[in-house]
């Protein structure tokens, strides 16, 4: 039982704190890549931001607001926003707003086909060599489009993705997950520095037109899919630090961790369909697939072993074993104490257990959910 607890528990550190201290070291020394600079031969290229939306219509002012600060040469642009399903006077809104505007199109249709059915639209009504897919919540920075689009005048460059800043809400937990998105962030710019990252972030990403391959319905991440099919054919996906998509952390943990479950599940909806991700020979970022992507997702697993493996050593005897047992049962009693708003349990130290576990519980519960069912929610 020693060592299946062992095992377990150097599972879980090798997956949160050596992975990214190993890749750290690889990456020192190593620069972020540069985008090939604008000249003659090389001119900007045409750009469609294709948004897709359901439900929206209290978020786009702020977003339609930020695109119109944009710093890329107006005549190079066009907005195309997919109305999917939408049933909150989303399209009148955007009919407002575009009028006969040559630029701006808005596609609205009465039944959902999904954020992935949404964006496959939006695409094939682009004109723009470049697509930057962007989500309609969140606003963004001015220099996004020629922070990103440079980089894919490099043929070697799949997709190229900016950083989602959070603000860290009014709560101890919102800030955890902020804390959180800053140690993804760090993770994701030594990946970068290596060869690539696995996935972008969905609120904001940029891929030449020509490598688009439309996603199936029902696909939950775009996101994913879409980087790793360039992935496939030798292409990289960079992460561009300074190039902002603006988000709220949620105080409501029950809308944070739904929104997880999902995110996971879609994790497992893509690893299952692409089993070349698994082969070191095919996948050039195999290592940090498994040690970033997978082994997140199978970390609450080994936590639920490291748990069993001390209770049966503990009943044992095994005075290691029961003291392992103690330490695991103060942390999740203080993890449920802040949950139930025990006095003297809401501070940083409680509230960092706090976060972990629910982190893993909605990995265990993606998990759950994707391997006992198979369905996909595409928007909730």
């Amino acid at each position: 039982m020693v060592w299946l607890f062992a095992i377990s528990v150097i599972f879980v550190l090798y997956t949160y704190a050596f992975y990214p201290l190993i890749l750290a070291i690889m990456a020192r020394g190593r620069s972020m890549p540069s985008p090939m600079p604008t000249t003659a031969d090389n001119p900007l290229p045409s750009v469609s931001i294709v948004i897709a939306a359901h439900n929206e219509k209290a978020s786009l002012p702020v977003k339609l607001a930020s695109l119109e600060h944009l710093d890329y040469p107006e005549e190079l642009l066009e907005l195309i926003i997919v109305s999917d399903g939408s049933s909150d006077g989303t399209e009148d809104y955007l009919a407002e707003q575009f009028g006969t505007h040559e630029k701006k199109t808005f596609i609205h249709y009465a039944e959902s086909k999904g954020k992935c059915g949404a964006l496959n639209e939006g695409v094939a009504k682009a004109t723009g060599d470049v697509i930057l897919f962007m989500d309609a919540r969140q606003a963004v920075s001015p220099n996004v489009a020629m922070a990103l689009v440079p980089y894919l005048a490099d043929k070697s460059i799949g997709a190229a993705t900016g950083e989602l800043v959070l603000s860290e809400g009014n709560s101890l937990e919102a800030g955890n997950f902020g804390l959180y998105w800053r140690y993804e962030k760090w993770i994701r710019e030594n990946e970068t520095k290596l060869f690539s990252i696995a996935g972008v972030s969905g609120a904001l990403y940029a891929i030449r037109r020509e490598d688009f391959i439309p996603n199936k319905l029902g696909t939950l991440l775009d996101d994913f899919e879409t980087p790793i099919s360039l992935l496939k054919q030798g292409k990289k996906t960079l992460f561009v630090p300074g190039a902002y998509a603006y988000d709220e952390t949620n105080d409501d943990l029950a809308l944070e961790f739904r929104r997880k479950v999902r995110n996971l599940a879609g994790n497992w909806q893509s690893y299952s369909k692409n089993s070349w991700l698994y082969s070191p020979t095919v996948n050039p970022i195999w290592w940090q697939f498994c040690s970033h992507k997978l082994a997140r997702l199978l970390v609450p697993f080994a936590m639920i072993i490291a748990f069993f493996s001390a209770l049966i050593g503990a009943l044992m005897g095994d005075g290691f074993l029961q003291f392992a047992l103690l330490m695991q049962l103060i942390i999740y009693a203080l993890t449920g104490a802040c949950y139930a708003g025990v006095p003297g349990t809401n501070n940083k130290v409680i509230n960092f257990f706090k976060v972990f576990v629910q982190l893993n519980a909605a990995a265990f519960v993606g998990t759950v959910r994707y391997f006992g069912s198979k369905r996909a929610i595409s928007w909730r």
